[in-house]
This record gives structure tokens, sequence and C-alpha cells, in this order.
């Protein structure tokens, strides 16, 4: 992640890649992606983990997990973040990101970062690269299986991408081809989804199922990775395609079963130690991520730490930093985890959790490092981003099967997560498991950004019971739950054939 000269080259190759002059068009670099760069493994690996500082920095150095977790959910500014912050967190909270794409505050300016799907393209077309090229290095240098293994790697990291560009932003511009260079129209998300579906199926089995390298696990995809990124683009993809959801849903049972064949992967006890460890990044749960540590100089903006907004004091901040900015609403908050029922994660990952005022902690990300000494000593968080988890694959599974008014086995998934937090099981049918399950992800997954995607793909975004900031039956067909994409005017006038989201234009 480190080595400057690879990082560069790969920033050279996608600024050719994703230039202003073309959209998404890209003219061949002979240097950098030809044979005088794909000689070695030391080329391939500095390559590709050019493509990973691409991914950290679209969620270590901008809002993204916070935002959201935070967009139509039952939080509050309880305190004050900066001048401009209080107003437009609000304003996101409350579904009003027009507002947002006009202004040029701090907090404006770093939502817009999520409206920007020029990185995730960035991806995209280093991943295509990747894939195109790495015949071209010697077998003496990779072994076939080798070359394989980054051939799925890249699929991966694409299909990851267009994960994102469909829950984000609906339909994407898809493309395969390294060097494309013909302006391209936006495809329709379910056939995005489904050709990433046939793309990952296709190669999943070339990746390890884990590596020799414990600094890797968590961090680079196995095929327990690939198993749970087929899981959402089939759930997400069920959400638009209703003639043929049981299809995706059954297809999401097939992937847990094959998930439980995978023994290096276990859902962990709810604890103190074994929360920090899952947030490191390199737990049993831990299926993808992307790293944060101090140690190593990977270090995230404060902002896009959950805890930067919902945390103080040991968890954040210097000794006089004795409030949270933000906090769950308690009617909430106390509905998810209610007084007198058992849940580890109430006592271990949360202080004043019904309190609604600057005095709620959230402890869940408890992994920090300090700078400075005795009163300017400053604690920050440390941990990792993560993507994929055991425990949200799981809740998936029971999902689907709860749609497919498969009972037992719903409830044997859900209730592997409720055995870990020492809560009651879950014994609810019908209608009352779906919604149970749904809570259950809220609970699980606070924190971690599903909560806007899990509200949009189950529907719950037009329901008062679900949402702080309900969309209309009417504006969510419309598109009210994407994003506004912004992209500069040269390069969506280069291209034709782009077009925004109809609903924020």
């Amino acid at each position: 992640m480190k080595n400057i000269k690879y990082i560069i080259a790969l920033m050279i190759c996608i600024a050719v890649v994703s230039g202003c002059k073309k959209f998404l068009n890209v003219t061949p670099v002979d240097a950098l992606s030809g044979n005088n760069f794909w000689k070695t493994r030391k080329d391939v690996e500095g390559y590709t983990n050019g493509i990973y500082t691409i991914l950290r920095d679209k969620v270590g150095k901008t809002i993204f997990f916070p935002a959201l977790e935070m967009r139509g959910n039952y939080v509050l500014t309880s305190g004050s973040i900066d001048a401009s912050g209080n107003n437009v967190v609000n304003n996101l909270i409350n579904n009003n990101l027009k507002s947002i794409v006009t202004a040029s505050t701090t907090y404006d300016t770093r939502i817009k970062t999520i409206m920007n799907w020029k990185p995730w393209y960035d991806i995209i077309s280093a991943s295509n690269i990747l894939y195109a090229e790495i015949d071209k290095v010697p077998d003496s240098e990779l072994s076939g299986t080798e070359k394989k293994r980054f051939k799925a790697e890249a699929v991966f990291l694409r299909n990851l991408s267009y994960m994102f560009l469909c829950k984000l932003f609906g339909d994407a511009i898809y493309y395969t081809q390294a060097y494309n260079n013909v302006p391209l129209p936006r495809t329709a998300q379910v056939t995005v989804l489904t050709k990433c579906i046939a793309d990952m199926s296709a190669v999943k089995n070339d990746l390890p199922t884990a590596y020799a390298d414990a600094g890797a696990k968590g961090l680079r995809p196995t095929r327990g990775s690939a198993v749970a990124l087929l899981m959402h683009l089939n759930m997400w993809a069920s959400a638009w395609d209703e003639p043929n959801k049981n299809n995706y849903f059954r297809e999401v049972l097939q992937l847990a079963e094959e998930m439980a064949t995978y023994t290096n992967y276990r859902v962990l006890p709810i604890t103190q130690e074994n929360t920090k460890l899952i947030f490191k990044g390199h737990s049993d749960e831990n299926l993808f991520g992307v790293l944060q540590d101090f140690n190593y100089g990977e270090i995230f903006e404060a902002f896009a730490n959950y805890s930067f907004f919902f945390s103080y004091y040991p968890y954040r901040g210097t000794v006089t930093k004795t409030a949270s900015f933000m906090s769950y609403d308690k009617d909430y908050i106390t509905k998810l985890f209610p007084t007198g029922s058992p849940d580890e994660r109430l006592s271990l990952w949360f202080e004043n959790y019904n309190a609604a005022n600057t005095s709620f902690q959230f402890k869940k990300f408890a992994n920090v490092y300090s700078t400075g000494l005795g009163a300017a000593l400053s604690v920050s968080s440390d941990d990792s981003a993560v993507i994929f988890r055991l425990p949200d694959a799981l809740l998936l599974a029971a999902e689907a099967a709860a749609e497919l008014n498969e009972t037992d086995l719903a409830q044997g998934y859900v209730n592997q997560i409720r055995n870990a937090a020492s809560a009651p099981l879950i014994t609810s049918t019908g209608e009352t498991l779906k919604k149970d399950i749904y809570n259950e992800r809220c609970r699980e997954l606070i924190g971690e950004g599903h909560f806007f995607f899990d509200l949009v793909r189950t529907g719950r975004a037009t329901e008062t019971e679900f949402s702080k900031a309900v969309i209309s039956v009417g504006n969510f067909t419309n598109g009210a739950w994407t994003w506004p994409i912004i992209v500069p005017a040269s390069e969506s006038t280069a291209n034709p054939f782009f077009v925004g989201n109809n609903f924020w234009n």
C-alpha cells in the first residue's frame, strides 16, 4: 500500500482512463499497461495495491459509511458539530439532498463526495486492466493458478464497485473491457446486477479460501468474500426484479450453504475483546474490509469514522471532550433494545443508550490510537471499515428464507446472531418474523453503513415505522431513494448518452 512507484503509475493510468476529456473512455498507455510494465510479481502486487488505495480513499477519506447510516435514520444532532454541520446533517437525515447539492459548506462538500461516482469507475477501469494484462507476466514470475487468482480479485473489485454504484445511483454505465473508448449509456440496474452475478460466479473458485499471510485476512478477497458479495448482489436484485425475486432468494440460500463449508469463518460471541478484534478487521467474522491502522500509517479522516459523531473521550477527542455530537432517538433505540431484555450488545456497545442527548456514548468502535501528551492527549478511532462480515451474510440468508416461508431455516440463521449476543431466541413466524429479522440487522449492524441500503432494499423507506424521513411511494418509484450524481460538466458533455437521476435533476 505504500509502494509509491506503483501507486503513482496506477493513478496516471486512471487519469488517462477517466480523464475529463472523455467520460469513461480510455486510451492505452503502453508504459503502464503493456509488456514494459507487466514483468514481475512485484509489478502486479504494486498495481493491485494501487487499486486498493483508491477504495481506501473512497471509504477512509470521506463521510461515506457514516452518511449511509444516518440518512433516514432515527438519529439526531444533540450537540454542535461545527458552524454548519448540524444543519447539513439534519438535511441528510431528512432526505433533503437537493439543498446539499447546491450548497458549499464544509459538510455539504463532504457529503457531496458520496455523489461523485468517478472513484468507483476508477476502480472498475483499473480492475479491467489488471484482468486483461495479467497474462503478460512471465510464467516464471506467476503460476497459472496465481494469475487466475489475480483475475478473480480484479473481478471481485469491479463487481464490488458495481454493487455500490447500483445501491447508490440505480442504473450504471456497465463495461468490463480494458481501454474502452466508446461512450456508453447507463444500463438498467437489474441487468448490471445479473451480469455481475454471472461474472463473479464464473471465477469465485479461483479465489483462495484463506491466505497464508495473516495480514491479508479480511482485507483481500477470498471465496467467502465472493459469496458475501454475491449474496448482496442477489438481495439487491430481488428488490427490483419482482417476477424473479424468489430465484434470487433461493440463490442466497445456496450461497449460505456454501459459506457454511468454509470452516475458517465463525460468529464470535459478543465480548469487549471480540468486538475490538472484529473491527480491527482480521477476525474469523471478517469477510472483507478496508484497513485502518495507525501503526502502519493507514489513517482515515476523523469524520470517516462513525465514532466521530456518536462518541467522546475515551473513544475520541481530548480529555475535555465529554459530549457526543449525535445520538439515537430514545423511542427507536429502546425498540431495538427493550429495557430488561438481555443483550450483550446493549451493555457493551452503548453508554446512556436511551438518553437522546450529548451523554449518549457509542462504544462499538473501540479501537483507538492517541497522540500528544498530558492535556494535549487526543484519542482517535483506529477501527477498519468492515464491508462484509459473517453476521451480515447470515441475516441476509435468514431474510431470504423468511421470504420463501422456510420458517425453521430463517429462525436458525437469525438465532445464530442472537446466541452470540446472549439474547432471547426469535420464535416468530410470517410477517412478524420478517420484521424481527430486519430489526436484528438494525441491531447487529448498527453504525456499519447498512441502514439506508436495507431501508431501500426492503421497501421500508416508505413506512413510518422504519424511517424517520419517510419517502412517499410516488417519490420512491421516481428515484428519491437514490443519491444525486455529480460529474464535471465537461465529462457529461463528452458522453451524449449520460443522464443523471431525474428525481434530483
